[in-house]
């Protein structure tokens, strides 16, 4: 069985699209998505019909809890340019597409295999960017999920491809390097927390559509690091009037 693992679309239509193209080349059997479908770009309607089109198995973000907030009466915590985006998502799409989006899961245990979270095991919005931060999450792994499923779990959040392994033996967390189209394998008797990216606005640098693959048989990983027209989503972001900063952030990969 092979999984295509994404994340944080952010309503980047050309970034999802160039996602799912890349899914399909590599035979992947199912598709995945660890949450925050809107937000920030211009195509929340397109982007939410295309993922359950897809079949695509998604949880909740920070984004999708947004628009329960905001229903609410509650003032998310989310910073301006955040906030811009989610009152745009929230005009554009209609009552039935917020109400899929926000009855998603802000949990997926997949085939009792491995797990989705949106940001750590302990909290779906909390940032994992080190090793350190890591080990609490791996904690909230071992003790909050039961195994077999607690060997593995995907995250997004941070927009950056990131990968972490815990042994159990030594105590001992470690960064794993990432490298485009470079297999990891997954050893046994090992925990791995994997960070997908994003396939919507990835910040590592790079104007990028990220993903994994992951082949469930033969136990290894692959990121994948897309070209996709940014310059359209660029474009759309301006003509909605959202922020410019969003637009530009998008060719700078931050």
């Amino acid at each position: 069985m092979r999984y295509a693992i994404f994340s944080d679309i952010h309503s980047n239509l050309e970034g999802l699209e160039a996602v799912l193209k890349e899914a399909e080349r590599c035979g992947a059997d199912r598709l995945l998505c660890c949450g925050d479908i809107i937000g920030y770009n211009a195509n929340p309607v397109e982007c939410t019909e295309l993922v359950r089109e897809k079949g695509v198995r998604c949880i909740r973000g920070n984004h999708e809890r947004g628009l329960v907030d905001l229903e609410a009466g509650n003032f998310p915590n989310m910073n301006p340019l955040a906030m811009a985006a989610l009152h745009f998502t929230a005009e554009a799409l209609p009552e039935e597409h917020r109400r899929w989006l926000v009855s998603l899961p802000d949990v997926l245990r997949v085939n009792d295999c491995f797990y989705l979270f949106h940001g750590s095991p302990s909290d779906p919005d909390e940032y994992i960017f080190d090793p350190f931060e890591a080990g609490y999450a791996f904690k909230s792994l071992l003790s909050d999920y039961p195994p077999p499923a607690n060997l593995l779990c995907f995250i997004g959040h941070t927009h950056v491809c990131a990968a972490y392994s815990f042994d159990p033996e030594r105590r001992k967390v470690r960064e794993l390097g990432i490298r485009p189209g470079n297999r990891e394998s997954l050893l046994p008797g090992s925990h791995y927390i994997l960070n997908v990216g994003s396939c919507g606005q990835y910040r590592g640098g790079i104007p990028v559509a990220t993903m994994a693959l992951m082949d469930l048989d033969e136990m290894w990983v692959e990121f994948r690091f897309l070209e996709y027209d940014y310059r359209s989503t660029q474009k759309k972001v301006l003509a909605a009037g959202l922020p410019v900063p969003l637009a530009v952030r998008l060719g700078m990969g931050q």
